[in-house]
Protein backbone atom coordinates (compact mmCIF):
# COMPACT_ATOMS: atom_id res chain seq x y z
CA UNK A 1 0.00 0.00 0.00
CA UNK A 2 2.15 2.56 -1.20
CA UNK A 3 -0.21 5.26 -2.28
CA UNK A 4 -0.73 8.23 0.52
CA UNK A 5 -4.45 8.42 -0.18
CA UNK A 6 -4.98 4.29 0.70
CA UNK A 7 -3.06 5.12 3.54
CA UNK A 8 -5.26 7.65 5.51
CA UNK A 9 -8.26 6.32 3.78
CA UNK A 10 -7.87 2.96 5.29
CA UNK A 11 -6.27 4.50 8.89
CA UNK A 12 -8.97 6.72 9.49
CA UNK A 13 -11.71 4.69 8.13
CA UNK A 14 -10.13 1.71 10.93
CA UNK A 15 -10.05 4.30 13.46
CA UNK A 16 -13.70 5.15 13.11
CA UNK A 17 -14.92 1.47 13.29
CA UNK A 18 -13.00 0.70 16.43
CA UNK A 19 -14.17 3.80 17.64
CA UNK A 20 -17.90 2.98 16.89
CA UNK A 21 -16.78 -1.20 18.21
CA UNK A 22 -16.27 0.23 21.25
CA UNK A 23 -18.80 2.60 21.70
CA UNK A 24 -20.91 -0.20 20.97
CA UNK A 25 -19.33 -2.91 23.20
CA UNK A 26 -19.30 -0.10 25.96
CA UNK A 27 -23.22 0.26 25.37
CA UNK A 28 -24.41 -3.65 25.41
CA UNK A 29 -21.63 -4.51 28.86
CA UNK A 30 -23.59 -1.31 30.14
CA UNK A 31 -27.03 -3.54 29.39
CA UNK A 32 -25.45 -6.27 31.20
CA UNK A 33 -23.99 -4.70 33.96
CA UNK A 34 -24.96 -1.66 35.92
CA UNK A 35 -28.24 -0.26 33.94
CA UNK A 36 -28.74 -4.58 34.13
CA UNK A 37 -29.64 -4.02 37.49
CA UNK A 38 -31.96 -1.32 36.52
CA UNK A 39 -33.69 -3.81 33.56
CA UNK A 40 -34.10 -6.26 36.30
CA UNK A 41 -36.21 -4.10 38.82
CA UNK A 42 -38.43 -2.71 35.99
CA UNK A 43 -38.75 -6.16 35.09
CA UNK A 44 -40.07 -6.97 38.49
CA UNK A 45 -41.96 -4.14 38.74
CA UNK A 46 -43.89 -5.39 35.64
CA UNK A 47 -44.20 -8.21 37.10
CA UNK A 48 -46.14 -6.90 39.95
CA UNK A 49 -48.13 -4.60 38.07
CA UNK A 50 -49.19 -7.39 35.90
CA UNK A 51 -49.96 -9.66 38.83
CA UNK A 52 -52.31 -6.36 40.68
CA UNK A 53 -53.44 -5.54 36.97
CA UNK A 54 -54.91 -9.73 36.84
CA UNK A 55 -56.16 -9.57 40.45
CA UNK A 56 -58.74 -6.60 40.03
CA UNK A 57 -59.36 -7.54 36.56
CA UNK A 58 -59.87 -11.18 37.45
CA UNK A 59 -62.52 -10.23 40.48
CA UNK A 60 -64.65 -7.30 37.95
CA UNK A 61 -64.41 -10.16 35.36
CA UNK A 62 -65.98 -12.50 38.25
CA UNK A 63 -69.03 -9.91 38.59
CA UNK A 64 -69.80 -9.31 35.12
CA UNK A 65 -69.83 -12.63 34.19
CA UNK A 66 -72.17 -13.38 37.00
CA UNK A 67 -74.64 -10.67 36.19
CA UNK A 68 -73.59 -9.40 32.44
CA UNK A 69 -73.14 -13.15 31.17
CA UNK A 70 -70.59 -14.28 29.01
CA UNK A 71 -70.72 -11.96 26.01
CA UNK A 72 -70.05 -8.86 28.09
CA UNK A 73 -67.29 -10.79 29.84
CA UNK A 74 -65.26 -11.02 26.48
CA UNK A 75 -66.17 -7.76 25.94
CA UNK A 76 -65.02 -6.07 29.00
CA UNK A 77 -61.75 -8.66 28.74
CA UNK A 78 -60.88 -6.79 25.14
CA UNK A 79 -61.72 -3.31 26.06
CA UNK A 80 -59.15 -4.10 29.30
CA UNK A 81 -56.62 -5.64 26.61
CA UNK A 82 -56.83 -2.43 24.42
CA UNK A 83 -56.09 0.02 27.25
CA UNK A 84 -53.39 -1.87 28.91
CA UNK A 85 -52.09 -3.85 25.38
CA UNK A 86 -51.83 -7.17 26.82
CA UNK A 87 -53.57 -10.37 26.38
CA UNK A 88 -55.84 -11.32 29.18
CA UNK A 89 -58.02 -15.33 29.29
CA UNK A 90 -60.11 -16.39 32.02
CA UNK A 91 -60.18 -19.99 32.22
CA UNK A 92 -62.76 -22.50 33.96
CA UNK A 93 -61.20 -26.07 35.49
CA UNK A 94 -61.22 -27.70 32.37
CA UNK A 95 -59.01 -25.27 31.08
CA UNK A 96 -61.76 -24.13 28.49
CA UNK A 97 -62.01 -20.22 27.75
CA UNK A 98 -65.00 -18.06 27.74
CA UNK A 99 -63.94 -16.96 24.25
CA UNK A 100 -62.79 -18.58 21.04
CA UNK A 101 -59.85 -17.44 21.04
CA UNK A 102 -56.09 -18.94 20.76
CA UNK A 103 -54.65 -19.41 24.19
CA UNK A 104 -50.96 -17.89 24.99
CA UNK A 105 -48.49 -21.00 24.74
CA UNK A 106 -47.95 -22.36 27.84
CA UNK A 107 -51.03 -20.45 29.64
CA UNK A 108 -52.75 -24.19 29.85
CA UNK A 109 -50.19 -25.84 31.87
CA UNK A 110 -49.34 -22.60 33.91
CA UNK A 111 -53.18 -22.33 34.71
CA UNK A 112 -52.91 -25.82 35.78
CA UNK A 113 -50.32 -25.62 38.36
CA UNK A 114 -51.67 -22.27 39.37
CA UNK A 115 -54.74 -24.28 40.39
CA UNK A 116 -53.24 -26.99 42.09
CA UNK A 117 -50.72 -24.44 44.38
CA UNK A 118 -53.66 -22.10 44.65
CA UNK A 119 -50.73 -19.51 44.10
CA UNK A 120 -49.52 -16.53 41.69
CA UNK A 121 -47.74 -18.48 38.89
CA UNK A 122 -45.68 -16.94 36.19
CA UNK A 123 -43.56 -17.70 33.77
CA UNK A 124 -40.84 -15.21 32.05
CA UNK A 125 -39.62 -16.14 28.16
CA UNK A 126 -37.52 -14.31 26.14
CA UNK A 127 -40.27 -11.95 24.66
CA UNK A 128 -43.01 -11.82 27.24
CA UNK A 129 -44.32 -12.11 30.61
CA UNK A 130 -47.06 -14.44 31.47
CA UNK A 131 -48.71 -14.77 35.00
CA UNK A 132 -51.85 -16.83 36.44
CA UNK A 133 -53.99 -15.68 39.27
CA UNK A 134 -56.34 -18.21 41.02
CA UNK A 135 -60.02 -17.02 41.60
CA UNK A 136 -62.86 -18.57 42.92
CA UNK A 137 -66.46 -17.96 41.63
CA UNK A 138 -69.28 -17.67 43.96
CA UNK A 139 -70.37 -20.97 43.46
CA UNK A 140 -66.91 -22.38 44.31
CA UNK A 141 -65.71 -23.16 40.81
CA UNK A 142 -61.69 -22.73 40.65
CA UNK A 143 -61.41 -20.06 37.78
CA UNK A 144 -57.62 -18.56 36.79
CA UNK A 145 -57.04 -15.58 34.66
CA UNK A 146 -54.43 -15.72 32.84
CA UNK A 147 -52.35 -12.33 31.20
CA UNK A 148 -49.43 -11.44 29.44
CA UNK A 149 -47.30 -7.98 28.85
CA UNK A 150 -44.08 -7.25 26.68
CA UNK A 151 -40.90 -7.99 28.24
CA UNK A 152 -38.07 -5.50 27.85
CA UNK A 153 -35.66 -6.63 24.60
CA UNK A 154 -32.25 -6.18 24.70
CA UNK A 155 -30.91 -5.99 21.03
CA UNK A 156 -28.64 -8.87 20.24
CA UNK A 157 -25.15 -8.70 18.98
CA UNK A 158 -24.50 -12.17 17.49
CA UNK A 159 -26.79 -14.34 15.78
CA UNK A 160 -28.05 -17.40 17.74
CA UNK A 161 -29.41 -20.76 16.24
CA UNK A 162 -32.54 -19.61 14.90
CA UNK A 163 -30.98 -16.82 12.97
CA UNK A 164 -29.10 -19.44 11.15
CA UNK A 165 -32.02 -20.66 9.42
CA UNK A 166 -33.26 -17.46 7.61
CA UNK A 167 -31.22 -16.60 4.48
CA UNK A 168 -27.78 -14.85 3.86
CA UNK A 169 -29.33 -11.36 3.51
CA UNK A 170 -31.68 -11.84 6.92
CA UNK A 171 -28.41 -12.79 8.53
CA UNK A 172 -26.95 -9.64 7.22
CA UNK A 173 -29.27 -7.31 8.34
CA UNK A 174 -30.37 -8.92 11.41
CA UNK A 175 -33.50 -7.94 10.44
CA UNK A 176 -35.79 -9.48 13.76
CA UNK A 177 -33.88 -6.97 15.87
CA UNK A 178 -32.74 -4.07 13.78
CA UNK A 179 -29.32 -4.30 14.92
CA UNK A 180 -27.05 -5.14 11.63
CA UNK A 181 -28.72 -2.42 9.79
CA UNK A 182 -27.06 0.18 11.17
CA UNK A 183 -24.01 -1.19 11.56
CA UNK A 184 -23.89 -1.47 7.77
CA UNK A 185 -24.91 2.49 7.52
CA UNK A 186 -22.56 3.07 9.74
CA UNK A 187 -19.94 2.05 8.33
CA UNK A 188 -20.98 2.97 4.53
CA UNK A 189 -21.05 6.40 6.01
CA UNK A 190 -17.40 6.25 7.45
CA UNK A 191 -16.00 4.85 4.75
CA UNK A 192 -17.68 7.80 2.77
CA UNK A 193 -16.37 10.52 5.72
CA UNK A 194 -13.29 9.28 5.01
CA UNK A 195 -12.51 8.77 1.76
CA UNK A 196 -13.47 12.85 1.34
CA UNK A 197 -10.88 13.43 4.12
CA UNK A 198 -8.44 11.72 2.82
CA UNK A 199 -9.19 13.10 -0.62
CA UNK A 200 -8.80 16.79 0.18
CA UNK A 201 -5.81 16.49 2.29
CA UNK A 202 -3.94 14.37 -0.63
CA UNK A 203 -5.24 16.96 -3.31
CA UNK A 204 -2.64 19.42 -2.76
CA UNK A 205 -0.09 16.85 -2.69
CA UNK A 206 -0.90 15.32 -6.05
CA UNK A 207 -0.71 18.84 -7.38
CA UNK A 208 2.46 19.75 -5.83
CA UNK A 209 3.75 16.33 -7.54
CA UNK A 210 1.91 17.75 -11.08
CA UNK A 211 4.19 20.32 -10.75
CA UNK A 212 7.66 18.57 -9.75
CA UNK A 213 6.93 16.17 -12.87
CA UNK A 214 6.42 18.82 -15.02
CA UNK A 215 9.57 20.54 -13.79
CA UNK A 216 11.32 17.22 -14.57
CA UNK A 217 10.28 17.34 -18.12
CA UNK A 218 11.86 21.29 -18.77
CA UNK A 219 8.61 23.31 -18.21
CA UNK A 220 9.89 25.42 -15.08
CA UNK A 221 7.12 27.62 -15.73
CA UNK A 222 4.97 24.84 -13.80
CA UNK A 223 3.33 26.30 -10.38
CA UNK A 224 1.08 24.84 -7.47
CA UNK A 225 -2.76 27.06 -7.61
CA UNK A 226 -2.65 27.68 -3.38
CA UNK A 227 -4.75 30.46 -3.92
CA UNK A 228 -8.00 28.33 -2.73
CA UNK A 229 -6.03 26.90 -0.28
CA UNK A 230 -5.87 27.76 3.55
CA UNK A 231 -2.52 28.48 5.31
CA UNK A 232 -0.84 25.60 6.26
CA UNK A 233 2.18 23.18 6.25
CA UNK A 234 1.02 21.77 2.56
CA UNK A 235 0.10 25.56 1.64
CA UNK A 236 3.45 26.95 2.79
CA UNK A 237 5.25 23.97 1.42
CA UNK A 238 3.62 24.73 -1.94
CA UNK A 239 4.67 28.49 -1.50
CA UNK A 240 8.37 27.28 -0.91
CA UNK A 241 8.33 25.08 -4.59
CA UNK A 242 6.69 28.19 -6.18
CA UNK A 243 9.53 29.89 -4.92
CA UNK A 244 12.35 27.72 -5.97
CA UNK A 245 10.32 27.08 -8.86
CA UNK A 246 10.90 30.75 -9.63
CA UNK A 247 14.21 31.39 -9.26
CA UNK A 248 15.25 28.26 -11.37
CA UNK A 249 13.32 29.63 -14.63
CA UNK A 250 15.45 33.04 -13.66
CA UNK A 251 18.67 31.11 -13.33
CA UNK A 252 18.01 29.48 -16.51
CA UNK A 253 16.55 31.86 -18.38
CA UNK A 254 19.59 33.76 -17.70
CA UNK A 255 22.12 31.19 -18.06
CA UNK A 256 20.11 30.30 -22.23
CA UNK A 257 20.65 34.56 -22.90
CA UNK A 258 24.11 34.56 -21.70
CA UNK A 259 24.87 31.47 -24.22
CA UNK A 260 23.12 33.42 -27.05
CA UNK A 261 24.88 36.18 -26.00
CA UNK A 262 28.20 35.44 -26.04
CA UNK A 263 27.79 33.12 -28.69
CA UNK A 264 26.69 36.30 -30.66
CA UNK A 265 29.65 38.53 -29.50
CA UNK A 266 31.90 35.63 -30.77
CA UNK A 267 30.85 35.71 -33.92
CA UNK A 268 32.14 39.10 -35.43
CA UNK A 269 35.61 38.28 -34.16
CA UNK A 270 35.84 34.79 -35.75
CA UNK A 271 34.67 36.64 -38.57
CA UNK A 272 37.82 39.24 -38.69
CA UNK A 273 39.93 36.34 -37.60
CA UNK A 274 39.22 34.29 -40.75
CA UNK A 275 39.40 37.55 -42.90
CA UNK A 276 42.82 38.05 -41.39
CA UNK A 277 44.22 34.48 -41.76
CA UNK A 278 42.98 34.81 -45.70
CA UNK A 279 44.84 38.12 -45.97
CA UNK A 280 48.26 37.26 -44.17
CA UNK A 281 47.94 33.92 -46.50
CA UNK A 282 48.01 36.18 -49.61
CA UNK A 283 50.80 38.76 -48.36
CA UNK A 284 53.47 36.35 -46.89
CA UNK A 285 53.17 33.01 -47.60
CA UNK A 286 55.18 33.06 -50.09
CA UNK A 287 58.16 34.99 -48.00
CA UNK A 288 57.26 32.51 -44.79
CA UNK A 289 57.38 28.50 -45.71
CA UNK A 290 56.10 27.68 -42.21
CA UNK A 291 53.89 30.09 -42.24
CA UNK A 292 51.36 28.11 -44.16
CA UNK A 293 50.81 25.73 -41.56
CA UNK A 294 50.22 27.69 -38.97
CA UNK A 295 47.80 29.36 -40.66
CA UNK A 296 45.84 26.11 -41.46
CA UNK A 297 45.80 25.02 -37.79
CA UNK A 298 44.31 28.20 -37.06
CA UNK A 299 41.76 28.27 -39.60
CA UNK A 300 40.74 24.51 -38.29
CA UNK A 301 40.59 25.98 -34.84
CA UNK A 302 38.23 29.08 -36.08
CA UNK A 303 36.46 26.33 -38.16
CA UNK A 304 35.85 24.36 -34.92
CA UNK A 305 34.99 27.26 -32.86
CA UNK A 306 32.55 28.48 -35.38
CA UNK A 307 30.60 25.37 -35.43
CA UNK A 308 30.68 25.14 -31.16
CA UNK A 309 28.90 28.47 -31.44
CA UNK A 310 26.52 27.57 -34.32
CA UNK A 311 25.33 24.62 -32.38
CA UNK A 312 24.83 26.58 -29.08
CA UNK A 313 22.80 29.02 -31.04
CA UNK A 314 20.93 26.27 -31.94
CA UNK A 315 20.66 24.68 -28.78
CA UNK A 316 18.93 28.11 -27.04
CA UNK A 317 16.79 28.28 -30.27
CA UNK A 318 15.46 25.17 -29.15
CA UNK A 319 15.23 24.83 -25.96
CA UNK A 320 13.80 28.62 -25.37
CA UNK A 321 11.25 27.50 -28.34
CA UNK A 322 11.78 31.04 -30.07
CA UNK A 323 11.79 29.22 -33.33
CA UNK A 324 8.34 29.53 -34.86
CA UNK A 325 8.43 25.80 -35.79
CA UNK A 326 6.51 24.97 -38.83
CA UNK A 327 5.37 21.26 -38.44
CA UNK A 328 4.39 19.46 -41.61
CA UNK A 329 4.16 15.60 -42.82
CA UNK A 330 7.77 14.38 -43.10
CA UNK A 331 8.87 11.15 -44.63
CA UNK A 332 10.90 9.99 -42.08
CA UNK A 333 11.91 6.78 -43.67
CA UNK A 334 13.09 8.78 -47.23
CA UNK A 335 14.97 11.35 -44.28
CA UNK A 336 16.28 8.72 -42.37
CA UNK A 337 18.10 7.21 -45.61
CA UNK A 338 19.02 10.50 -47.02
CA UNK A 339 21.07 10.92 -43.73
CA UNK A 340 22.19 7.20 -43.59
CA UNK A 341 23.85 7.61 -47.42
CA UNK A 342 25.53 10.61 -46.60
CA UNK A 343 26.98 10.10 -43.23
CA UNK A 344 28.26 6.43 -44.85
CA UNK A 345 29.68 8.36 -47.78
CA UNK A 346 31.96 10.10 -45.51
CA UNK A 347 32.55 7.52 -42.96
CA UNK A 348 34.74 5.31 -45.32
CA UNK A 349 37.76 7.20 -45.00
CA UNK A 350 37.54 6.57 -41.37
CA UNK A 351 37.45 2.75 -41.81
CA UNK A 352 33.70 2.57 -40.91
CA UNK A 353 30.33 2.08 -42.18
CA UNK A 354 27.05 2.32 -41.66
CA UNK A 355 24.32 -0.76 -42.14
CA UNK A 356 20.89 0.02 -42.62
CA UNK A 357 19.11 -3.03 -40.50
CA UNK A 358 15.22 -2.31 -41.21
CA UNK A 359 13.58 1.41 -42.48
CA UNK A 360 10.09 1.27 -42.46
CA UNK A 361 7.60 3.78 -44.56
CA UNK A 362 6.13 6.03 -41.93
CA UNK A 363 5.17 9.63 -42.27
CA UNK A 364 5.93 12.34 -38.88
CA UNK A 365 4.15 15.48 -38.33
CA UNK A 366 7.06 17.69 -37.21
CA UNK A 367 9.92 19.87 -38.85
CA UNK A 368 12.07 18.39 -41.28
CA UNK A 369 14.98 20.68 -40.56
CA UNK A 370 14.94 19.62 -36.39
CA UNK A 371 14.46 16.06 -36.85
CA UNK A 372 17.05 16.17 -39.76
CA UNK A 373 19.32 17.56 -37.30
CA UNK A 374 18.61 15.30 -34.04
CA UNK A 375 19.28 11.86 -36.39
CA UNK A 376 22.39 13.31 -37.50
CA UNK A 377 23.42 13.89 -34.83
CA UNK A 378 22.84 10.42 -33.39
CA UNK A 379 24.13 8.90 -36.16
CA UNK A 380 27.25 10.60 -36.17
CA UNK A 381 27.97 10.27 -32.35
CA UNK A 382 27.98 6.55 -33.09
CA UNK A 383 30.06 6.77 -36.26
CA UNK A 384 32.44 8.97 -33.97
CA UNK A 385 32.74 6.39 -31.11
CA UNK A 386 32.09 3.24 -32.67
CA UNK A 387 35.21 0.91 -33.53
CA UNK A 388 37.52 0.92 -36.43
CA UNK A 389 35.98 -1.73 -38.98
CA UNK A 390 32.89 -2.00 -37.43
CA UNK A 391 29.33 -0.74 -38.44
CA UNK A 392 26.40 1.61 -36.79
CA UNK A 393 23.46 -0.37 -37.30
CA UNK A 394 20.31 2.06 -38.32
CA UNK A 395 16.72 0.84 -37.40
CA UNK A 396 13.29 1.96 -37.48
CA UNK A 397 10.05 -0.01 -36.78
CA UNK A 398 6.56 1.67 -36.57
CA UNK A 399 4.15 0.50 -34.18
CA UNK A 400 0.62 1.47 -33.29
CA UNK A 401 0.79 5.37 -32.32
CA UNK A 402 4.55 5.83 -32.63
CA UNK A 403 7.89 5.16 -34.78
CA UNK A 404 10.96 3.65 -33.49
CA UNK A 405 14.52 5.06 -34.67
CA UNK A 406 17.11 2.60 -33.34
CA UNK A 407 21.22 3.33 -33.66
CA UNK A 408 23.59 1.32 -32.03
CA UNK A 409 27.35 1.61 -32.78
CA UNK A 410 30.06 -0.84 -31.70
CA UNK A 411 32.49 0.98 -29.10
CA UNK A 412 33.38 1.01 -25.76
CA UNK A 413 29.61 2.03 -24.29
CA UNK A 414 28.93 4.51 -21.40
CA UNK A 415 29.20 3.76 -17.57
CA UNK A 416 25.93 3.08 -16.36
CA UNK A 417 25.25 6.00 -13.86
CA UNK A 418 26.56 8.27 -17.32
CA UNK A 419 23.95 6.79 -19.40
CA UNK A 420 21.30 9.75 -18.50
CA UNK A 421 24.04 12.86 -18.19
CA UNK A 422 25.55 12.24 -21.82
CA UNK A 423 22.21 14.28 -23.42
CA UNK A 424 23.63 17.42 -21.52
CA UNK A 425 25.65 20.01 -23.12
CA UNK A 426 29.32 19.37 -22.77
CA UNK A 427 29.23 16.65 -20.71
CA UNK A 428 31.84 13.91 -21.57
CA UNK A 429 33.07 10.51 -20.61
CA UNK A 430 37.01 10.98 -19.61
CA UNK A 431 37.47 6.99 -21.18
CA UNK A 432 36.04 6.88 -24.34
CA UNK A 433 34.68 10.82 -25.29
CA UNK A 434 37.89 13.09 -24.90
CA UNK A 435 38.19 15.41 -27.37
CA UNK A 436 40.80 13.97 -29.08
CA UNK A 437 37.57 12.26 -30.68
CA UNK A 438 36.14 15.38 -31.93
CA UNK A 439 32.53 17.19 -31.69
CA UNK A 440 31.81 20.07 -29.65
CA UNK A 441 29.90 17.93 -26.89
CA UNK A 442 26.04 19.34 -27.36
CA UNK A 443 25.22 17.12 -29.86
CA UNK A 444 23.03 14.81 -28.21
CA UNK A 445 21.75 17.72 -26.33
CA UNK A 446 20.31 19.23 -29.19
CA UNK A 447 19.27 16.04 -30.72
CA UNK A 448 17.20 14.99 -26.95
CA UNK A 449 15.75 18.88 -27.15
CA UNK A 450 14.49 18.65 -30.77
CA UNK A 451 12.65 15.07 -30.20
CA UNK A 452 11.35 16.53 -26.68
CA UNK A 453 9.69 19.52 -29.46
CA UNK A 454 8.24 16.63 -31.69
CA UNK A 455 6.68 15.24 -28.53
CA UNK A 456 8.63 11.86 -28.66
CA UNK A 457 11.52 10.30 -26.20
CA UNK A 458 15.21 9.47 -26.40
CA UNK A 459 17.06 7.42 -24.08
CA UNK A 460 20.44 5.39 -24.43
CA UNK A 461 21.33 1.60 -22.66
CA UNK A 462 24.46 -0.36 -23.00
CA UNK A 463 23.99 -3.18 -25.55
CA UNK A 464 24.61 -6.45 -24.22
CA UNK A 465 27.39 -7.98 -26.52
CA UNK A 466 29.26 -4.13 -26.51
CA UNK A 467 28.62 -0.94 -27.96
CA UNK A 468 25.85 2.24 -27.21
CA UNK A 469 22.19 1.53 -28.20
CA UNK A 470 19.85 5.13 -28.34
CA UNK A 471 16.12 4.43 -29.09
CA UNK A 472 14.05 7.15 -30.79
CA UNK A 473 10.48 7.18 -30.27
CA UNK A 474 8.16 9.95 -31.77
CA UNK A 475 4.35 10.15 -32.51
CA UNK A 476 3.11 8.92 -35.69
Amino acid sequence: MRSLFCKIFVSFLLITLMASFFTVLISYWAQVGPYGELKKRIEDNQFHALTDSLSITGLAAMKILEYGGKEALIAYLLEVEKQNHSRIFLLQEDNSSFSDRKLIAGAADLAVSCRQSQDIQYNISEKEIIAAVPLVSRDGQNITIVGSTARIMRPRIFTDDKDREKKGWQRLLFLPNRFGLPIIVMVLIAAAGCFLLARSLTAPIRNLRKATQQMSKGDFSARVDIVSRARDEIADLSCDFNTMAGQTQSLLQSQKRLLRDVSHELRSPLTRQNIAVELARQRFSDAEPDLESYLARIEKESARLDELIDQLLLLTRIEGNVDNVIKKPVRLDKLLTDIVHDADFEAVNQDRRIEIKNIDKVTVFGSREMLGRALENVIRNGLRYTTAGTAVEVASAKGENHVAVIVRDHGSGVPQEHLEQIFKPFFRVAESRDRDSGGTGIGLAIAKQAILLHGGTIEARNAEKGGLVIEIHLPA
